[in-house]
């Protein structure tokens, strides 16, 4: 009697999973600020750097409320100078932009409208387009110092690969419309020389297309 009960349990909770189960995909965009953090990412000579980033969302809820979305994204991130001192004499200034294809993975719990998100990502860096300027270092507080030269740097000089955490919180529509806010950071400092890792925060706008059922 008891192994025929939990025969039909077992049957029940395999067709309620089941019937949850279903995909969706999607697209979405937005823009946010990131900066260094580590022993060399000090936030006295350093800034935060607006970005913009879109990409593709695809979810799949495999139970009421659960569901696992992975993301295929474009991120721009980096840092910029203000007053970063190289040596006695001279200072760095102006923008560092970094340009990533990302991954992320996330558990997305929901509830109604609203869900929470959170899990790794992995991160490849395709470019970098900083802008960085050498200045005499008594002269990093004025408004327009004087540039001595630029600060040469290459895509060499960074890791290529990137990885850490994603976390979020969000407001879904029943349209699909999502609208959403994460903080995110790396476990791997960008530089080969210096230890420094992304950090920031981002709004996202998206949205999800109707599941796609079984």
């Amino acid at each position: 009697m008891k192994k025929t009960f939990l025969l039909l349990l077992f049957i029940l909770l395999t067709a309620q999973l089941a019937q949850a189960q279903f995909a969706r995909f999607g697209a979405k965009a937005g823009a946010g600020f990131t900066r260094a953090y580590g022993d060399d990412g000090s936030t006295d000579v350093t800034n935060s750097l607006a970005g913009f980033h879109g990409g593709f969302i695809g979810s799949y809820e495999f139970v009421s409320r659960l569901a696992v979305q992975a993301e295929l994204l474009y991120e721009q991130k980096g840092f910029t100078y203000d007053g970063y001192p190289i040596n006695a004499t001279e200072a760095l200034v102006d923008d560092h932009r970094l340009h990533y294809i990302t991954l992320p993975l996330m558990l997305k719990i929901q509830k109604g409208g609203l869900f929470a998100q959170g899990g790794p990502y992995l991160g490849y860096l395709l470019a970098e387009t900083a802008k960085v300027n050498i200045i005499d270092r008594a002269e990093a507080n004025q408004p327009e110092p004087t540039i001595l030269a630029d600060y040469p740097l290459s895509i060499d000089d960074f890791e290529r690969w990137d990885y850490g955490y994603t976390v979020g919180l969000g407001i879904q529509l029943d349209s699909g419309f999502f609208m959403s806010v994460h903080n995110f950071g790396g476990f791997k400092s960008f530089s080969k020389e210096l230890d420094q890792k992304n950090f920031g925060f981002k709004i996202s706008v998206g949205y999800l297309l109707a599941p796609l059922l079984p």
